[in-house]
């Protein structure tokens, strides 16, 4: 048995479409002690941060999954917006422009660790302003790294994918069938 070790909905979805079994454990974690720097680093601090605050509390449990992910523009990293003001402001500044989603795995199983950060590149076509209101106002990006919801408000804006829409999603899930 699989446990998740986080709260993402999306995360869910992505394990149950692959047939995996799983138990989901939810955890609020802390991660305002992790200081934003490079954004590949940052996210792989987080999801240690994770593990370590996990183990601190359960420290017996085997098989468990732990994920993260954060958007980037240029190096900037967008985390999950506190309000809609901060919702408005991620989507402009994502708005027919090119985003990179970083999400960070790491897996411990029996006899191994694995760990591992994946990159999705988003190229979007211009936002239309009554959807972006449409979006906010639903608070669907409540959650969300970046505001970002390839599954929702996104979707129809994605001109082109570079790399597993898994990944954007928040989990790798092709590497890690490979390891299950």
């Amino acid at each position: 048995m699989l446990y998740l070790a986080s709260s993402s909905p999306s995360r869910v979805a992505l394990l149950k479409k692959a047939n995996i079994a799983f138990e989901q454990i939810i955890i609020d974690y802390d991660e305002s002690s992790i200081k934003k720097e490079k954004p590949n680093s940052y996210v792989q601090k987080i999801v240690l941060e994770k593990e370590r605050q996990f183990f601190a509390q359960y420290p017996n449990f085997k098989n468990v999954l732990f994920a993260d992910s954060i958007v980037c523009i240029e190096n900037e990293i967008l985390t999950k917006a506190k309000n809609d003001n901060e919702a408005f402001k991620m989507l402009n500044l994502q708005n027919g422009k090119s985003i990179s989603i970083l999400s960070a795995m790491v897996l411990i199983l029996e006899n191994k660790k694995i760990f591992n950060l994946s990159k999705c590149d988003i190229i979007l076509d211009e936002f239309d302003l009554k959807d972006m209101q449409i979006y906010v106002n639903s608070k669907l990006y409540q959650g969300k790294a970046g505001a970002v919801m390839c599954e929702g408000f996104h979707k129809k804006y994605i001109r082109k994918i570079i790399g597993h829409q898994s990944t954007a999603l928040g989990l790798n899930i092709e590497l890690l069938k490979a390891f299950l």
